[in-house]
């Protein structure tokens, strides 16, 4: 059995999962949850453990909206979720810079007005762009969505083991090399060692 890590997984959209797992998007857009002091990349590979209160449809591009609307889960945080993604990372950049981050444009599913409140959220800390090689599960893991992992935090430790043995990755090395450097040709000049993130 292979396992990630002290069961390390972020907590994210479950919209912006399926993005990342259908190969739509490479990139994590995050800051702190209110729990979390400040924002750092905690670990080089992660689970992504989906959550569902605060996404709405406006926040996604009409041509991605779709990702949303599989995800949708009317009436706040299930009692279980479902773990089918995990992650690693390939790069991580920090934007003090609003324009800089819209340049990402459809690179990201989120509109421009979800890009500004994510960089207005707790204007005192940057915005870390975290891009990231993720892999599909072979089957979904059902997790316990225990009241330790509750509240405004980004980063939990599952109790679930969760086996990464015949994973297979969302999108293609080469066609993943592509992606990066058009981020790195964006973003290059505010590029941070993971282990500073």
């Amino acid at each position: 059995m292979q396992k990630i890590p002290n069961h390390t997984a972020l907590k994210e959209w479950a919209a912006v999962i399926s993005a990342l797992r259908s190969g739509d998007q490479i990139v994590l857009v995050r800051k702190g949850g209110i729990a979390d002091p400040e924002f750092g990349v905690e670990a080089e590979r992660f689970y992504l453990f989906p959550t569902y209160l605060h996404q709405k449809e406006k926040q996604f591009r009409p041509e991605y909206v779709h990702h949303f609307t599989a995800t949708d889960r009317p009436g706040g945080e299930p009692e279980e979720v479902t773990v089918d993604t995990w992650c690693e990372v390939a790069g991580v950049w920090r934007v003090t810079d609003l324009e800089l981050l819209r340049k990402l444009g459809d690179r990201v599913i989120f509109t421009d007005e979800t890009f500004e409140e994510r960089y207005r959220f707790r204007p005192d800390q940057a915005v870390h762009v975290i891009a990231v090689k993720a892999f599909a599960l072979p089957e979904g893991v059902k997790v316990r969505n225990l009241p330790l992992y509750a509240g405004c935090r980004s980063w939990i430790s599952v109790e679930e083991e969760i086996d990464v043995t015949g994973s297979v990755p969302a999108i293609s090395d080469a066609l993943l090399a592509e992606k990066l450097d058009a981020l790195e040709r964006i973003l290059g000049s505010v590029r941070i060692a993971a282990k500073q993130a």
